[in-house]
């Protein structure tokens, strides 16, 4: 497994102590943590709680046994605490992705549902362009640079990613939307957990955020604007120019520690 898949089980695991501890989260006694109306199982009396030990054949024996699995990628929460959806973000490995390679369809499934002009949008991206063909910005563009063509559009962008991180995909709403985010550092260490509320969210990370627009993945298999003809087509070119030997038109959002 990946490092994030393994953190993922990590802090599962690790909630499930507190909870058969008695110990608090947030300030709260947890009384249950699983996945919506399944609850993880007690951790046996034998097992080791020093869960980072744990080789990966080890960790997925002990998740399956208490019922702990890897979320689903259209869920948006990834566990319950409490009754509540916490969308689980780990920065100790590679930085975690707010929105997942996704050409504009996807985006403007979000702005109608958050009431965003996506238009707006469009014309952050034409900028983007702009700036990568002169080579100004490379493929990915951190929001922290100068010469990022996002990082003085908080406004419009605001509402399309917390749409993102609590609310759904490109698809649509997510049958379990979350309804904070629980970002950490250490899996097994509460001292590097952070809770962020939607409104919080976006604010934390505006400054961490890294925008690419890349090829294959979000795009549809073997894309050539030239011959694809499907009813989504005029959106998807609006976004995609052919640069570096590939078309290149899915919007990729994650943040750096």
């Amino acid at each position: 497994m990946n490092a994030g898949e393994r953190d993922e089980l990590l802090i599962k695991l690790y909630l499930v102590l507190m909870r058969d501890n008695g110990l608090k989260f947030n300030g709260i006694p947890i009384r249950s943590v699983g996945f919506a109306n399944l609850e993880y199982k007690p951790l046996p009396g034998s097992v080791s709680t020093n869960f980072s030990a744990l080789s990966d054949t080890q960790l997925s024996s002990l998740s399956n046994l208490l019922g702990i699995t890897k979320a689903g990628g259209f869920n948006k929460s990834d566990v319950y605490i409490n009754g509540e959806g916490y969308s689980l973000k780990s920065f100790s490995a590679a930085p975690p992705a707010l929105v997942n390679h996704t050409s504009r369809p996807g985006f403007e499934t979000a702005c109608n549902f958050v009431g965003v002009n996506i238009h707006h949008l469009d014309n952050l991206v034409d900028e983007y362009w702009n700036l990568r063909t002169k080579g100004i910005i490379t493929e990915d563009i951190r929001n922290s640079d100068i010469n990022s063509p996002f990082r003085h559009a908080k406004h419009i962008l605001k509402p399309v990613l917390e749409y993102f991180l609590f609310i759904g995909s490109g698809r649509g709403p997510s049958n379990y939307p979350a309804k904070y985010i629980l970002d950490y550092v250490q899996p097994c260490n509460p001292s590097t957990w952070h809770i962020l509320t939607p409104d919080e969210a976006v604010d934390k990370i505006w400054d961490k955020l890294i925008f690419s627009i890349r090829a294959k993945k979000g795009m549809p298999k073997n894309y050539d604007k030239n011959t694809y003809c499907k009813p989504n087509a005029t959106s998807i070119g609006r976004w995609t120019q052919y640069h570096s030997g590939d078309y290149r038109g899915a919007l990729h959002i994650r943040a750096h520690k």
